[in-house]
């Protein structure tokens, strides 16, 4: 049976966060670490945007330092995330392996039905997994969770887990908010709307649309008993052995170069 790492839950700031998952796909890279599982959380809550989004455009950067929110530039695509209350997810594998289809659909929608088998553990039903959906422009904001992406987790129709990948140099990155309570006000305290009226619009929009697990199944779940419930259904959806590790000193070496360039002016606002 193949082996897979599995990084059990620390909480990092958002930079510490984005370089480590950064330094795991280059460690991967240069075959020095397994495929691995990751699970970490947030400290202070973390606004991401994606890689491709605008940061001064789209996000309150004054209103992020108000709040006590870092605000940080992904590697991967899609659209601002606040990170609060949830547990966070990455997997890093290459895309040679045959547990990972070509289609950057078909692996969201492998993983994703791992993920609803260790939520289902915990008591935790989902929505059928489905192609997403799409959003007029009037609804459109820079907040990822207005609207669910094909294979994207859903409770009573609003998404719960938001999920993005990068494929770069043969190694999939994939990474994961595994929201437990949605703060839908705060998320547009940070994100620039064009004027008042729009921004209520785009708050009650998004409220039908997205939310955490703790709001839809009205149980108060434990962090760890979810990460434990994680680990113990994606090791037999992946049919793999995993093995706790901790990170490599080449692994907190890389990442803590990777550091500067997360926690910059430059790598932040260079779109």
């Amino acid at each position: 049976m193949n082996q897979w790492r599995v990084i059990r839950n620390k909480t990092y700031n958002g930079a510490m966060n984005m370089a480590i998952d950064e330094a795991i796909t280059i460690a991967y890279k240069e075959r020095k670490v397994k495929p691995t599982l990751r699970f970490y959380t947030w400290e202070p809550a973390c606004l991401t945007i994606g890689y491709f989004q605008k940061l001064e455009g789209e996000i309150d950067i004054e209103a992020c330092k108000k709040l006590n929110v870092d605000c940080v530039r992904r590697i991967t695509g899609g659209r601002a995330v606040l990170h609060e209350d949830e547990l966070t997810y990455s997997v890093i594998v290459g895309e040679d392996n045959p547990l990972m289809d070509k289609s950057i659909n078909l692996s969201y929608k492998f993983i994703s039905e791992g993920l609803v088998k260790g939520l289902n553990l915990c008591n935790i039903h989902t929505d059928n997994l489905s192609n997403g959906e799409r959003i007029g422009r009037d609804n459109l904001s820079a907040a990822c969770f207005n609207a669910h992406a094909s294979y994207e987790i859903t409770m009573n129709n609003k998404k719960v887990v938001g999920s993005a990948q990068s494929r770069k140099h043969g190694v999939i990155l994939q990474h994961g908010s595994i929201v437990l309570d949605f703060d839908v006000d705060k998320l547009f305290e940070l994100i620039k709307t064009e004027n008042q009226d729009k921004k209520e619009r785009l708050i009650r929009f998004t409220a039908r649309k997205a939310s955490g697990i703790e709001n839809e199944s009205k149980l108060k779940v434990d962090i760890n008993d979810l990460e434990k419930n994680l680990i113990k259904a994606m090791e037999k959806h992946l049919n793999v052995e995993f093995v706790e590790e901790e990170l490599s000193e080449y692994e907190l070496s890389l990442a803590n170069k990777l550091y500067e360039k997360y926690n910059s002016d430059e790598h932040n606002k260079k779109r």
